[in-house]
């Protein structure tokens, strides 16, 4: 079988579509030596990486529209490379195409918190998206709550999603102390943290579903800033760090905003940290309460989205909205030893239902199922 696949996103390695794809493909292609690949790509983001499997061939389409490049350019290439089957790793597919396609379904946000987009984005996945699923063979979601979302919201029955689990990449895992420290001295990270990875842009706006304001709130509030710092990790976190303590008056000497950390690096982040807070509003999966639970890393988590499917015993769930429920989660993680343990051990349990091999060998499964339909 010859498997297209979409690669526009590839090259952004700092959120998480990027970070998905990448992972995904790298075991495809370590796993399936039987079917032959052929990749598109946007931009030359990684376009020699796979060069070293004989079963890859590539394309390199330019083009400066998203909505060219899927519709137009991408089904003339395919037609080119005749393929079996094609895989969207993200919310598109060509409508143009006559061969069977699997697509990626993220989140349902743009049903569940429309508030959080802009309304021309708004406008074209509530139009496009139901139109994008109709034309799929297949469609693969990451956790069993946005299968039901999209049951819900469209209407998509049940046998056509398979619900495949996202992973954190295989470095995740607890560092050494002599790891950890070199990372901890190139960042200037203090001795004692609470941590949170987020995103914190959607666009050109600020997106508020992270809740990083109640999260900072929480954390200002909590005994436990008076002896230990928060580290902010994400893209655009030291403007909105900056400009909330002015617009709260708040001193931000405890607040440590990193816009970008390497993904090589973040494994030592979690494996320093005393606690990881993510008290997102929604999830349709939330890759980095994986990766704390990797490095044994405590969490705070919302009580929403998927965010109680991914902990499952190995974090605290509150009300992400509910500001004195995260104080006192904080200043519970931060005094009960004994607690923390507890939930770090069930971290490492937790973690074994996620790995990108088993997403691999099961998204192979889908590719074989569909090609029989």
């Amino acid at each position: 079988m010859k498997i297209g696949v979409l690669l526009r996103e590839i090259g952004n390695q700092k959120d998480a579509p990027g970070i998905i794809v990448l992972n995904l493909l790298d075991q495809l292609l370590e796993l399936d030596r039987d079917n032959q690949y052929v990749l598109f790509y946007k931009d030359r983001a990684f376009f020699y990486r796979y060069d070293r499997y004989p079963n890859v061939s590539k394309f390199l389409i330019h083009s400066s529209s998203k909505l060219v490049w899927d519709q137009v350019l991408v089904p003339l290439a395919a037609k080119k490379a005749k393929i079996d089957l094609l895989f969207s790793p993200k919310h598109s597919l060509p409508l143009l195409g006559n061969y069977p396609m699997v697509m990626h379904l993220r989140g349902s946000e743009y049903w569940t918190h429309p508030e959080y987009y802009e309304p021309l984005d708004l406008l074209y996945q509530k139009l496009m998206l139901p139109i994008f699923c109709r034309k799929a063979s297949h469609l693969i979601v990451e956790s069993n709550f946005v299968k039901r979302d999209f049951q819900r919201f469209l209407g998509i029955p049940s046998e056509k999603m398979t619900m495949i689990y996202l992973a954190p990449n295989e470095r995740f895992r607890p560092w050494s102390a002599d790891a950890c420290e070199k990372v901890k001295r190139k960042y200037g990270l203090p001795d004692r943290f609470a941590l949170t990875v987020t995103r914190i842009k959607q666009g050109k706006r600020v997106y508020p579903g992270k809740n990083l304001d109640k999260a900072i709130e929480a954390f200002l509030r909590a005994r436990a800033s008076r002896e230990m710092a928060f580290v902010i990790v994400g893209v655009g976190t030291k403007d909105y760090v900056q400009e909330y303590c002015k617009q709260q008056s708040h001193r931000s000497d405890s607040l440590i905003a990193l816009d970008y950390v390497a993904q090589e690096d973040l494994p030592a982040f979690y494996s320093l940290a005393n606690l990881f807070l993510f008290p997102s509003s929604y999830e349709s999966f939330g890759i980095p309460l994986a990766e704390a639970m990797a490095c044994g890393c405590p969490i705070i988590t919302s009580n929403t989205g998927a965010c109680p499917e991914i902990v499952g015993a190995a974090g605290l769930t509150v009300n992400p909205h509910d500001v004195e429920a995260l104080t006192d989660g904080i200043d519970r993680l931060t005094s009960d030893e004994d607690l923390r343990k507890h939930l770090q051990m069930q971290g490492f349990k937790e973690r074994q239902r996620f790995s990108w091999e088993k997403a691999a060998r099961e998204t192979l499964r889908v590719f074989d199922h569909v090609r029989k339909l």
